[in-house]
């Protein structure tokens, strides 16, 4: 089946999704996570934001994957080995993370002198819905 039409019918589907409210349960844990460990990480151990934030994105990831592996797809968590759903979650959500996340952060910080945590919160929401569809088709995919 040709991408357009895989496309569509992933869309079809509906986006709101008992599996889609379970990605954004654990993504609001993540936010939390990424979010305390960046304010803790620059403002009380006076690591610099761009520092801190790539620690602060790891650790969610991390915490994101493990609540995922174990509650958003349960369902596929027998398949395949948790070595290799780590590596392909630290590739999908760092991609997004570090497009929708870290380079939005510097980017509103450095250039339009936004506080680095609202720039933060924001380049997490860019990266949100895809980093859904990468784990959805990839991370955790059906095998047939």
């Amino acid at each position: 089946m040709p991408l357009t039409q895989r496309l569509s019918a992933y869309i079809k589907k509906g986006v709101l999704n008992p599996r889609l409210l379970k990605f954004g349960v654990v993504g609001l844990t993540g936010i939390g996570v990424n979010m305390g460990s960046l304010y803790l990480l620059t403002e009380f151990a006076k690591v610099p934001y761009f520092v801190g934030s790539l620690v602060a994105i790891e650790l969610s990831i991390l915490s994101n994957f493990w609540m995922n592996l174990h509650w958003t797809w349960r369902d596929r968590s027998e398949v395949g080995t948790i070595w290799t759903k780590l590596w392909r979650y630290h590739i999908g959500a760092g991609i997004t993370a570090f497009l929708g996340n870290y380079l939005i952060l510097i980017g509103l910080t450095e250039w339009f002198r936004i506080n680095y945590l609202i720039s933060n919160l924001i380049g997490i929401g860019v990266g949100t819905l895809s980093n859904y569809v990468i784990n959805d088709v990839w991370t955790f995919k059906k095998r047939t």
